[in-house]
């Protein structure tokens, strides 16, 4: 699957800092915003809610989301439990770049927490638990409704055999959305930033990273979405599906326990 992204002339703003770009994804066009403005994402987050919400499922918004670190770090003890950096979500066909790293840590980001907190929004991503966890230790942020898409993919698809569970963003894609949605990644390190700019805080980030990182919010949202849909159908409630992702990943832990014990028996 070919994707590609330009920068969208005229659109760096200084004194609102973000920067904008266009994403092409297959044959699926996603408008990029990237900031660490606070106003700016408030603003995002206000008007992508209003253009997406109830598309396809009542009074809920799926959401793509990830965070992540520019790079880990470690001691002889181990890792190094740093704070996220940058944050991304995607809704419908606009993604939201924003910068954590400018926010003073243990500084709550109440647009940020307000959106997120929201019992109609369903945030969907890889490996989204531990990532919840880390974000409310580290800036007070909780996600009211965090649904890990493996588990998701293991309801929706009912398909044992592929064992869905351990697949990657790339493998899970695939298999749910077509062989198709195949992302052609380079072989080495992406670099996230190009240069300092005159009255930003953050350098301006790298167009490969920006290409790469829409992408991937944009597959959580598509996978989410699709997911969802297979569950519990286009018109009934993402939340009902969500608590049931939520109840069957219990069980299946609550399984492993008991049989553990048996076994130390």
């Amino acid at each position: 699957m070919e994707i590609s992204v330009e920068k969208i002339e005229g659109s760096t703003d200084v004194k609102y800092f973000y920067d904008s770009y266009t994403v092409h994804v297959g044959n699926h066009r996603i408008l990029t915003v990237v900031t660490y403005c606070e106003i700016t994402a408030g603003k995002w987050l206000k008007h992508a809610k209003k253009a997406n919400n109830s598309k396809s499922l009542s009074k809920t918004l799926v959401v793509g989301f990830s965070v992540e670190r520019q790079k880990d770090y470690y001691s002889r003890y181990g890792l190094l439990e740093f704070p996220y950096e940058l944050l991304h979500i995607c809704i419908g066909s606009h993604c939201l770049l924003y910068h954590l790293n400018n926010l003073d840590r243990y500084k709550t980001p109440k647009f940020l927490a307000h959106f997120l907190s929201d019992p109609e929004v369903i945030v969907v991503g890889m490996g989204i638990k531990d990532k919840s966890s880390h974000l409310e230790k580290d800036f007070q942020v909780k996600i009211k409704n965090a649904v890990d898409l493996n588990e998701l993919a293991v309801k929706g698809m009912k398909r044992d055999e592929l064992d869905l569970g351990r697949y990657d963003l790339d493998r899970l894609a695939k298999a749910v959305l077509g062989k198709h949605m195949d992302v052609l990644r380079p072989g080495r390190k992406i670099e996230w930033f190009k240069r300092k700019r005159p009255y930003y805080h953050s350098p301006e980030l790298n167009d490969e990273k920006v290409m790469f990182t829409t992408a991937d919010a944009y597959l959580c949202y598509r996978i989410g979405s699709q997911l969802f849909d297979m569950i519990h159908g286009k018109a009934s409630s993402a939340i009902a599906a969500a608590a049931a992702v939520a109840a069957a990943a219990k069980s299946r832990k609550n399984k492993k326990m008991k049989k553990g014990k048996k076994t130390k028996k």
